[in-house]
């Protein structure tokens, strides 16, 4: 009953005249971004800004929440609510509404200090890759991801081990620090998270980064609707605004701008492909 109450306070002030988008957000640097100096610079608030400009016969407004909350508010279908970079599976598609891919972004990856140890896991694989449910058996090494989020088999599977502990990583929890400080000897994240969480360290700070050996090499994200009256009207009229976006600059700009730029020359192929089949969806 407590929940119903705060999601229902949540968006109590909802008009039921034009359609409406609430627009969920949570502290997920670089992507959103809700505090400190690069506030509202994240990939997903700049492209939430420029798909906004091209939906102005909508009404949209924005609230920051937990990621918890932001779950709960999509098991609900009572009020219309949207938010960018979901990762499509089976189950959330349930009880959401997914757009046309969003942002093609790298693929999830270990990030450790260099060490013996690392080195040995680094060495099993032909490719440099990690296999993430060995590593997770070695109870010399600590390891930690974010919890609450889509992974991989092998990711999934290493959960289980006492060895890889669930963390919390905002602008405030440093996924940097908590590696640097030596409070674990590994983290699983997205490269270009550990980019953002590392910029304010000096470049002699060593972070050696490989695949996660059943990722994918990229990873495409889609905004997500809840299942709401309008939720599947709504989702419509942000896909012919993306298929636009797509084929502007600016709007690779964005994506790609907590990007290396060795990532992005990788990708370029990939988001040229993405480009491509977006302009094709608008052709009569």
């Amino acid at each position: 009953m407590y929940k119903i109450v705060i999601i229902a306070a949540l968006f109590c002030c909802q008009s039921h005249g034009a359609a409406q988008i609430t627009w969920l957000k949570t502290d997920w640097p670089p992507h959103q971004i809700t505090t400190g100096v690069y506030q509202d610079q994240g990939t997903f608030d700049v492209l939430h800004k420029l798909l906004v400009t091209e939906l102005p016969h909508l009404t949209h407004q924005t609230k920051v929440v937990n990621l918890p909350r932001l779950e709960q508010a999509f098991l609900q279908n009572n009020y219309s609510v949207c938010t960018f970079g979901s990762i499509f599976t089976e189950k959330r598609a349930k009880t959401r509404w997914y757009s046309q891919p969003v942002t093609v972004l790298p693929g999830l990856a270990v990030h450790f200090r260099t060490s013996a140890v690392m080195q040995q896991h680094v060495a099993m694989q032909d490719d440099g890759s990690i296999d993430m449910r060995q590593l997770a058996q070695d109870k010399v090494l600590l390891g930690a991801y974010q919890p609450n989020r889509f992974y991989p088999a092998s990711v999934m599977d290493a959960t289980q081990y006492a060895n890889f502990i669930p963390h919390e990583f905002t602008s405030e929890v440093n996924a940097a620090a908590l590696l640097l400080s030596k409070r674990v000897d590994y983290v699983v994240e997205y490269p270009e998270r550990m980019a953002f969480y590392l910029k304010d360290y000096p470049q002699k700070v060593q972070v050696q980064s490989r695949a996660v050996e059943d990722a994918s090499p990229f990873v495409v994200s889609h905004i997500i609707c809840n299942k709401s009256p309008q939720g599947q009207k709504l989702i419509a009229e942000i896909n012919k605004a993306l298929s636009g976006l797509w084929q502007k600059p600016e709007y690779k700009t964005a994506m790609f701008s907590w990007v290396d730029e060795g990532n992005i020359t990788r990708r370029e192929k990939i988001y040229q492909d993405f480009q491509q089949e977006s302009a094709a969806k608008t052709k009569p």
